[in-house]
């Protein structure tokens, strides 16, 4: 309850200062995020909403779905206050002042295509040589991989979306591809890929939204502190656990 009254009493000097915030997101990530009918979609779509009622904030509160890549610059440039879907990766996004409460927990998983790696390997070490798949601005892979890449011990081939790096892998154009696993594996069931093995986890990581340093203010302090007063009371009360459940099935 008090969290929920602080929540309030932030809102009322947040929502007098705003005119406008704009939370961007990646429109070819499903299940968390996509754009449908030309509109945000998803499972982290559908958890910000949730978020913006509860703070009366939808008339102030505004979401975008665009390619990633633009999403994160967008951010990084202030143009827009929040990057939705966010890990917490500080070595490769300096820019960001802060991030929110997690949204949810996301599993990241190896795929590679059959015979290629064992599932007693070491991420990233023991998979120096082969040719990793990768989205354009995706830091998913870690810090550690990025080094490798960067000494030349793995070679990285970037492409736009999740459906067509799993079928680099397939094809056995690209070795391996690091993703989030119901992202992943919704692409390989959907397209019936038969020849990528999953691996398995080379991190779990929170998704968040990340706040660029290039907002700042009192207003951006007290939405801040009242969206991560919402996302914990629906974290408590299973709000966000039935959006997943909506979306997976589960």
């Amino acid at each position: 309850m008090r969290q929920v009254l602080l929540a309030a009493s932030l809102l009322l000097t947040s929502s007098s200062v705003f005119a406008d915030v704009r939370f961007v997101l990646d429109e070819a990530y499903p299940p968390y995020m996509m754009k449908s009918h030309g509109k945000p979609a998803g499972i982290l779509t559908d958890i910000i909403r949730a978020a913006a009622a509860r703070m009366d904030a939808n008339n102030y509160l505004r979401l975008e779905a665009l390619p990633w890549p633009r999403a994160v610059k967008l951010t990084e440039v202030g143009r827009a206050q929040g990057l939705v879907g966010a890990y917490y990766q500080p070595e490769a996004r300096p820019w960001v002042q802060t991030y929110s409460e997690p949204l949810l927990i996301e599993q990241v998983g190896i795929y590679c295509r059959k015979g290629i790696a064992n599932p007693d390997w070491s991420y990233p070490t023991d998979y120096k040589g082969l040719i990793f798949g990768n989205n354009f601005s995706f830091e998913t892979p870690g810090y550690q991989f990025f080094k490798m890449v960067e000494a030349g011990d793995i070679t990285l081939e970037e492409a736009l979306t999740t459906e067509q790096n799993l079928m680099k892998v397939n094809l056995g154009r690209v070795d391996c591809y690091v993703q989030e696993r119901l992202v992943a594996e919704k692409v390989i069931r959907d397209s019936q890929l038969d020849n990528v093995d999953f691996i398995g986890i080379a991190s779990e990581e929170r998704s968040m939204v990340a706040y660029p340093k290039a907002w700042e203010g009192p207003g951006a302090k007290a939405f801040i502190e009242a969206f991560d007063a919402t996302i914990i009371k629906m974290r408590q009360d299973g709000t966000i656990e039935k959006i997943i459940s909506g979306h997976t099935g589960s």
